[in-house]
């Protein structure tokens, strides 16, 4: 598996080597990374921010680079990853790139342990680090933290700015946290799962993820899968379905159906949104949608 963890922040670009080239240059791996990086670099001057993997990418399993992506590398002073395995697409790439600064925005950050019960392949990943951390509130904070740590040091004219953004973020992160405590969750309540980043939002939302069906992740599953699922959801309560507008939405109303559950469609941040793109207001909308979906279950 390819390290970040090896890349020191000491070797980032200095400001002598910044005012000659015109600005720092960071690039992000992908969008939830580009999500909580342009929060922290609002109103910078000199910060010029991009992101690699294109916005409509959604999450990188099976990502492969781009010319584009190659040239972007290429041209960065410091590339900003989620880490946790998240971009194991890169490893070869990066050693044509021995100057670059990387930077492990997940390091320090204990990963869920897939450990709830797949419906598919016999051979999934049940044990490893779940690296979807952005998708609990607290942990986009220390991502934010660890980004700030980067660019002040790259670019310490801007670090009045840079740390004032991120505790503003950081401040923002914990009135999602409250917002999310008030949700109408009765302690113990299970769900299913169908996206894997949906482990931290069953944790965010007081949840615990008992089922996981990965539809787009792997082989779809059978009809026999889904009625054992459909099965398992009935045994043990369980009524809600967390999935993403992607094709695990489709099973997820069909085990709703045949279980009496309720699918609610939430984002798992991975694509650019068309209105109100920032962390805050698409977490907000994933806190009211769970909202609906309790209070239509208590009824």
């Amino acid at each position: 598996m390819f390290l970040l963890s090896l890349c020191l922040l000491a070797g980032c670009t200095g400001g002598t080597e910044i005012a000659e080239t015109g600005g720092l240059r960071v690039l992000t791996s992908f969008y939830p990374v580009y999500l909580i990086a342009q929060e922290v670099t609002a109103g910078t001057d000199g910060i010029i921010l991009d992101n690699m993997a294109q916005p409509q990418t959604g999450c990188l399993h099976d990502y492969e680079l781009t010319i584009s992506d190659m040239k972007k590398l290429e041209n960065a002073d410091i590339l900003l990853v989620n880490g946790g395995g998240m971009e194991a697409f890169l490893g070869q790439a990066l050693e044509r790139y021995p100057d670059l600064c990387i930077v492990d925005t997940s390091a320090g950050i204990p990963l869920l342990m897939e450990d709830y019960h797949h419906h598919g392949e016999d051979e999934l990943h049940e044990g490893e680090g779940n690296p979807h951390v952005w998708l609990l509130p607290e942990n986009a904070a220390e991502q934010a933290a660890a980004i700030c740590g980067a660019l002040c040091e790259a670019m310490p004219a801007e670090r009045e700015t840079l740390e004032r953004n991120t505790a503003f973020f950081s401040e923002e992160t914990e009135r999602l946290a409250e917002q999310a405590a008030t949700l109408p969750v009765v302690e113990g309540e299970q769900a299913a799962i169908f996206h894997e980043g949906f482990a931290y939002l069953a944790e965010f939302f007081g949840l615990d993820a008992e089922i996981g069906i990965f539809a787009e992740e792997y082989q779809e599953p059978s009809a026999k899968e889904l009625a054992e699922a459909a099965d398992e959801m009935r045994e043990d309560g369980i009524s809600l379905l967390l999935a993403a507008d992607d094709s695990g939405a489709k099973y997820a109303r069909i085990l709703a159906g045949e279980s009496g559950g309720y699918a609610v469609l939430l984002d798992p941040l991975t694509t650019k949104a068309e209105e109100n793109d920032t962390y805050a207001g698409r977490m907000e909308r994933n806190i009211a949608a769970m909202r609906q979906a309790l209070e239509g279950a208590e009824e």
